[in-house]
């Protein structure tokens, strides 16, 4: 059992912490703690530790191919997952709670608020993305998996871009979400991804067996 957990912690992790905001919702109602608006409160909630995960699903790659860390991609899917199912319940608490899916609100609200139609086009990027998550399309879609994937650098822009127009008074913080995002887009670049093989066999000669080529990374 001990040896088990040992081998999957970051996995265990990467659940614990994508579920940890249920937790502290459930214990904030548990204590009647909840704030008065509690519709923007879940709205902004629910989209924040969307793009979050988001983020934290991107950085995997590059985490892999600065520290060498191969199980880093292991908690991509369960990370991007996480990340699709918040950014649903984000659009639930819009369409159904706010505004009782009344669908003239919500195509106003798309007509007029550029913020609105970017974050449902990036919302519908991941939508293939989720449904071909598992191993099984993998194997059926071969390459063009990897090609549909690719989907997750736009989806994340435009959540960003979604942030950003959001964000009226400080957009501190989605300038800071745009510069790690471009950050982690800008490391699958070619040019780049080989800078950070020399760098890191300089400083972290590769550990590979004899006549066994080192494991090259992926770019997604």
């Amino acid at each position: 059992m001990n040896t088990r957990f040992g081998r999957n912690w970051h996995r265990a992790l990467a659940h614990a912490a994508a579920l940890a905001p249920l937790a502290v919702l459930t214990a904030r109602w548990l204590r009647d703690d909840l704030p008065l608006n509690l519709t923007r409160y879940l709205m902004l909630r629910s989209g924040s530790i969307a793009l979050i995960l988001l983020v934290a699903a991107l950085a995997c790659t590059p985490a892999r191919m600065v520290f060498g860390w191969q199980r880093a991609v292991q908690v991509r899917r369960p990370l991007g997952l996480y990340a699709f199912a918040y950014a649903v319940a984000h659009l639930l608490v819009y369409a159904w709670v706010e505004n009782a899916a009344d669908l003239r609100l919500i195509w106003r609200d798309l007509g007029e608020r550029h913020s609105m139609s970017v974050g449902l086009a990036g919302l519908l990027l991941l939508v293939p993305l989720a449904a071909t998550s598992t191993a099984g399309w993998q194997r059926r879609l071969g390459r063009r998996w990897r090609a549909l994937h690719r989907l997750v650098y736009p989806a994340a822009a435009l959540a960003v871009l979604h942030y950003y127009w959001l964000e009226r008074d400080d957009v501190r913080a989605p300038i800071a979400y745009a510069a790690v995002v471009g950050a982690l887009l800008a490391a699958r670049l070619p040019p780049v991804r080989r800078a950070i093989a020399r760098a890191r066999h300089r400083l972290l000669p590769t550990r590979a067996a004899p006549g066994r080529p080192a494991p090259q990374d992926h770019p997604r």
